[in-house]
């Protein structure tokens, strides 16, 4: 099995639809047009027209990801792209209401990031959103065990270990909150999944 398919088979879990609930949370049923940038295999955006009823885009830069994910949604009108990092998205200005990006952030560098945000405040429509999600390696194992264990879980075991260096980095650095704060961005933030996760919501 490769990773993408192991990955879209760990999405499917439990634990993961709760880590995504936060999200899943701040999107209004049947209003407008969403994009979610580092799509992977398309758990998120699937659940999203399916239970929003909402209009979805994923980007990726993995082509293997994004064939997992052609699998996943094939009977939607949910529209795939391949990307490059660092280069313009293939969107207009004002295009999104909704900008969603999990799971990615923490892995860039300052120039991807700051790239990337610039981009989304772009191709973000008027009073729009940018929902970013993102593991905090906070809480230790126990709790994890105690909140979490169950044969359907045992991937959040793989995911905490895997993310724990860098997003314990990311969220220390408060990197979004200082960004927001230099551009006078509307900055919110909270850690749900009984503090495991980290949401960030800016409004442009």
């Amino acid at each position: 099995m490769n990773f993408s398919k192991f990955f879209s088979n760990l999405q499917e879990s439990p634990w993961y639809r709760e880590f995504l609930n936060p999200v899943i949370d701040e999107i209004e049923e049947n209003n407008g047009s969403l994009l979610d940038i580092g799509t992977g295999s398309g758990k998120l955006i699937q659940i999203l027209y399916e239970e929003k009823n909402i209009e979805c885009t994923g980007v990726d830069t993995n082509s293997e990801m994004l064939k997992e994910a052609k699998n996943k949604l094939k009977n939607t009108t949910i529209t795939l792209l391949k990307i490059e990092a660092n280069k313009k998205l293939p969107f207009k200005n004002n295009s999104f209401n909704y900008i969603t990006i999990c799971n990615v952030l923490f892995h860039l560098d300052k120039e991807g990031i700051d790239f990337l945000m610039k981009e989304s405040q772009r191709i973000l429509k008027d009073k729009g959103k940018i929902i970013v999600l993102t593991p905090t390696g906070s809480s230790g194992i126990l709790k994890l065990t105690q909140k979490y264990f169950s044969f359907k879980n045992l991937g959040i075991y793989i995911w905490y270990f895997a993310t724990k260096k860098r997003s314990k980095t990311w969220k220390n650095n408060h990197y979004l909150k200082q960004y927001t704060a230099q551009n006078i961005i509307t900055y919110q933030t909270q850690t749900p999944m009984n503090g495991f996760a980290q949401l960030e919501l800016l409004n442009p």
